[in-house]
C-alpha cells in the first residue's frame, strides 16, 4: 500500500523524498563545499526522516487517497492530531543517533540538533500531548512501519519541548547552534519548499550576465565611470560606498554583482517597483520582484503556470536576482521559526542595501545585525548611499574584509540653498513658488506630513497653479497613475515637459530618478533632507545666483528626532544660507549633525534594538517579525467609503470571484489584483469604529480589507482624515 505525502498531485513519501534529494544535489553548487563534505550524510538522513510521520492514519485519511482507516484503540482521541513532523522523530534509529552524536562538540548536542531540524520544519502553535503521541506510535506507526520498509523498534519516549526545543532555543545555547541551524535546517527548508512548489532550488541565470550588462551600456551609449569600473575588482569584498545622488550607484552595484546570485534591498515599495523595472529591462526574466504584495502583480501574458512559478521562485528566494523590500529578507534577524532559509540563501548571495538611512532606527538596527551575521556566514554585502550616518560606518569598520572606497562625490555644483525662518505655507513661500512657476520651472515641494502636503495643495490651487500631489494615502490605482512615466511624477524627466508643480512627502526621497528645477522643502534631518536635494538638478550644473533649494522651518514631527531636525536647520542657516553647497559640504554637514548622536532618541532607539537582537531576542512568528521590523501595531487595507460606493458593483463582483473556490485560479488571482487597486494600507490604533466589513467576505476578513468611513477621498488629494478619525489612524 502506498503512503502519501501530498494529494495535489498525489505524491508518495518516497517520491517526495527523492525530489528533495534531487534539489539538494542541485543546491550543492551554491553551498560551502567543506560543510557539504562534512555533513553530507547527515543532511541526507534529515531529508529522509523529515516527513515519515505522515504515515499516521489521520494524515493519510485527510489526503483521501487510500481507504479510510479507523483504529479502535485511538477512537477516544479522534479529535487530537499530532503534527506529522513531531511523529517523524519516532523513526530515527538508535544507530543513526549514535552516528549523529559523533559530530557533537562542546556546547552542541548534535543528535538534539538533528531532531530539532526535523521536529520544527513547520511552525505549530498547539500544545504537545505526550500521552497521545505514545498511543499514535504504539497503535498506528509501529504496526504500519513496514510500509516504509522499516523493521526496527520505533521510539515513543520523547518530549518535543523539554527534550529538544528548550535545549536548542534557550538564550544560553542558541548562539552555539546558530550556524549549524542555518546550514542544516536551512537546507531542509530550501529543498522541502521548492520540491513542494515544484521549482528549482536555485534558478540558474539564463544567458550571460556580463553580455546583457555590456549590451545595455552599449545601447545607451554609456561607458562606465572609473569608480564604477573598480566595483568589479571589489566583487569578492564587502563594500560600503558613499556616492552622490545621480553619480551612478546602481550601475556600480550591477558591476559589483558580477553575475552572482543577488538581492537588491530598498525601503519603499515605490522604489522597489522602479528598481525592478530598471533591472528587468537589462537582465529580463532573470530578475524577480519580491514584496508583501507580489501576489497582486500580474505580468503581461501570465498563465496559471508562469504566474505560480514566478511567485514561488521569488518567495522561496530562488531567482538569480531579486529586487525586494528589505523586510522580505531582513526580518529573519528576529529568528522566528523558519529564519534559517533566508539566512542560508543570503550566506551564498550578494546583498545590496540601497539608502540605509531611509529606514527607521528600529529597521536600521535589524539591517546592521543581519549584515554582520551574513558577513560571518560568508555572504557579501554592498551598502551604498549618498548620506551615511557616521555611526553606521564606524560599526562596519570593525568587520574584516570590508572595503570603504573613497566617496564618489560629484564636482558639479548642483545646489544653491536658501534657509528661511518662515513655514513652507507662508505668504513668502507661496509668492516664490508662483514666481518660479511663471518663469517656466518644474517645481518639487516636499512636506513632512501628508496633512501639510494636502494643505499646500489647497493653497496653490487657490492661486490657480494647478499642482499635482503624491503621497502614501492614495488608493493603489491612483498611486500608480501618479507614479507613471507617461502622466505621473516620473514624466518630469522629459526635457520637453511643460512647467509643473508636484507636492510630495518622503515617498520621493529614495531611489527615484527625478530631476526638477527648483525644490521647496520643509526642513528634515540632514540625511533625509539631502535625499530631497537629489531630486533637483540631479545631474546638471547650477550656475544661477537665485537659490534652487529653498528650506523652510518645520514644526516638530513624531517621525523625526527633534534634536537632529533642529541641529540640521541651525547648521544650514548659519553656514550655507545663500551659498552653493558642494557634495563635500554635504558630507561635512552629515558628520557635523550626527557628531553627538548618542544624545538623541534616534540613536538610543537604534542602540536598544540592536542590543536586544545581539543578545538573542526572537520573534514567535514571521508575522510578528514583520511587525517589529516595520514597527507596525495594526495593519489594515482600507477602501474609502466614497470609493466603495462609486465602485460597489465592481468590488462586489470581484469579491464573489475571489471567495468562489470553484472559479479558475487565474481568474481569482486577477480579481485579487484588481480589488487591491481600491485599497490603501494603513495602521489603525483606536479608530476601529470607523471601519466597516466589506460584504460577507472570508477573503477580506482574513486580509483585514475593510471600508473606512468618516473620511474624504479624491484623486487630487487622496485620503483626508476628519476629526473623528485623525487621532487613531496612521497611514504608511
Amino acid at each position: 500500500m502506498a503512503v502519501y505525502a501530498k494529494s495535489k498531485p498525489p505524491e508518495t513519501i518516497e517520491e517526495h523524498n527523492m525530489k528533495l534529494l534531487e534539489n539538494y544535489e542541485k543546491l550543492n553548487n551554491f553551498l560551502d563545499p567543506k560543510k557539504v563534505k562534512k555533513y553530507d550524510k547527515v543532511i541526507r538522513k534529515i531529508l529522509y526522516y523529515h516527513d515519515l510521520g505522515k504515515l499516521n492514519y489521520k494524515f493519510q485519511n485527510k489526503l483521501g487517497l487510500s481507504a479510510r482507516v479507523i483504529i479502535p484503540e485511538l477512537k477516544d482521541s479522534s479529535e487530537i492530531e499530532i503534527p506529522h513532523e513531531w511523529l517523524s522523530l519516532a523513526f530515527i534509529s538508535k544507530e543513526d543517533k549514535r552516528y549523529f552524536h559523533k559530530f557533537s562538540e562542546e556546547g552542541i548536542r548534535f543528535a538534539d540538533l538533528v531532531q530539532y531540524c526535523i521536529a520544527f520544519h513547520h511552525t505549530r502553535s498547539k500544545p504537545f500531548d505526550k500521552k497521545h503521541l505514545e498511543m499514535i506510535i504504539r497503535f498506528d506507526l509501529e504496526k504500519n512501519k513496514h510500509l516504509l520498509g522499516i523493521d526496527y523498534p520505533l521510539n515513543n519516549d520523547y518530549d518535543i519541548f523539554k527534550d529538544i526545543k528548550q535545549k536548542i532555543d534557550s538564550q544560553r545555547n542558541f548562539k552555539n547552534y546558530f550556524e549549524l541551524l542555518v546550514f542544516l535546517k536551512g537546507i531542509l527548508h530550501k529543498c522541502d519548499y521548492t520540491a513542494s512548489a515544484d521549482i528549482e532550488p536555485e534558478k540558474v541565470y539564463e544567458g550571460s550576465y556580463e553580455a546583457d550588462f555590456n549590451n545595455w551600456l552599449s545601447q545607451k551609449g554609456w561607458t562606465l565611470k572609473p569608480f564604477q569600473c573598480k566595483a568589479r575588482t571589489l566583487s569578492d569584498k564587502n563594500v560600503v560606498l558613499i556616492a552622490s545622488t545621480g553619480s551612478g550607484k546602481t550601475e556600480y552595484s550591477m558591476n559589483w554583482l558580477n553575475g552572482q546570485k543577488a538581492f537588491y534591498l530598498l525601503g519603499l515599495r515605490t522604489a522597489v517597483n522602479e528598481m525592478y523595472r530598471r533591472f528587468r529591462n537589462i537582465f529580463t526574466d532573470n530578475v524577480a520582484l519580491l514584496h508583501g504584495e507580489i501576489s497582486y502583480v500580474i505580468e503581461q501574458d501570465d498563465t496559471d503556470e508562469s504566474y505560480i512559478e514566478r511567485i514561488e521562485t521569488a518567495r522561496k528566494l530562488c531567482a538569480p536576482i531579486t529586487i525586494a523590500t528589505a523586510d522580505q529578507l531582513v526580518t529573519a534577524v528576529f529568528k522566528y521559526n523558519g529564519f534559517e532559509l533566508p539566512y542560508l540563501t543570503a550566506s551564498y548571495s550578494k546583498i545590496v542595501v540601497d539608502e540605509i538611512q531611509s529606514f527607521s532606527p528600529d529597521s536600521i538596527a535589524a539591517i546592521m545585525v543581519f549584515l554582520k551575521e551574513i558577513h560571518r556566514l560568508g555572504g557579501k554585502f554592498l551598502l551604498m548611499t549618498a548620506t551615511l550616518p557616521p555611526f553606521i560606518k564606524d560599526e562596519l569598520k570593525e568587520l574584516e574584509n570590508v572595503e570603504f572606497p573613497e566617496p564618489e562625490l560629484l564636482s558639479t555644483k548642483r545646489h544653491r540653498i536658501s534657509v528661511y525662518d518662515e513655514a513652507i505655507d507662508s505668504s513668502l513661500s507661496l509668492a516664490m513658488i508662483d514666481a518660479q512657476f511663471k518663469k517656466g520651472k518644474k517645481i518639487l515641494i516636499v512636506c513632512n506630513t501628508v496633512k501639510k502636503a494636502q494643505e499646500m495643495y489647497d493653497l496653490l490651487q487657490n492661486l490657480n497653479l494647478n499642482p499635482s500631489l503624491i503621497h502614501s494615502r492614495f488608493i493603489l490605482r491612483d498611486r500608480q497613475r501618479k507614479e507613471s512615466k507617461d502622466t505621473g511624477i516620473m514624466s518630469v524627466n522629459n526635457h520637453q515637459h511643460p512647467p509643473i508643480i508636484w507636492i510630495a512627502t518622503q515617498v520621493v526621497e529614495a531611489s527615484l530618478d527625478l530631476d526638477f528645477d527648483v525644490l521647496f522643502t520643509e526642513c528634515s534631518p540632514i540625511d533625509s533632507l539631502l535625499q530631497r536635494f537629489g531630486r533637483c538638478y540631479r545631474k546638471r550644473e547650477y550656475c544661477e545666483e537665485t537659490p534652487n533649494i529653498n528650506i523652510f522651518k518645520a514644526e516638530p514631527f513624531k517621525g523625526y528626532d527633534n534634536y537632529l531636525l533642529s541641529r540640521t536647520y541651525e547648521l544650514l542657516y548659519d553656514n550655507f544660507n545663500g551659498k552653493i553647497m558642494t557634495e563635500y559640504d554635504k558630507q561635512m554637514a552629515i558628520n557635523e549633525v550626527f557628531s553627538e548622536i548618542e544624545k538623541t532618541k534616534y540613536y538610543q532607539k537604534y542602540k536598544r534594538n540592536k542590543d536586544l537582537l545581539e543578545l538573542g531576542f526572537r520573534a514567535e512568528s514571521r508575522g510578528e517579525a514583520e511587525q517589529l521590523f516595520r514597527n507596525i501595531a495594526f495593519n489594515y487595507c482600507v477602501i474609502p467609503r466614497s470609493v466603495y460606493d462609486e465602485n460597489e458593483k465592481e468590488i462586489s463582483y470581484l469579491i464573489r470571484v475571489i471567495d468562489n473556490k470553484n472559479a479558475e485560479r487565474m481568474q481569482r488571482i486577477q480579481a485579487k489584483s484588481k480589488l487591491k487597486e481600491f485599497t490603501i494600507p494603513i495602521q489603525i490604533f483606536n479608530a476601529l469604529n470607523s471601519l466597516t466589513s466589506v460584504a460577507d467576505s472570508k477573503y477580506c476578513k482574513r486580509h483585514n480589507i475593510m471600508i473606512i468611513n468618516d473620511v474624504i477621498y479624491s484623486f487630487e488629494k487622496g485620503l483626508q482624515l476628519t476629526d473623528r478619525t485623525e487621532e487613531g489612524v496612521f497611514v504608511m
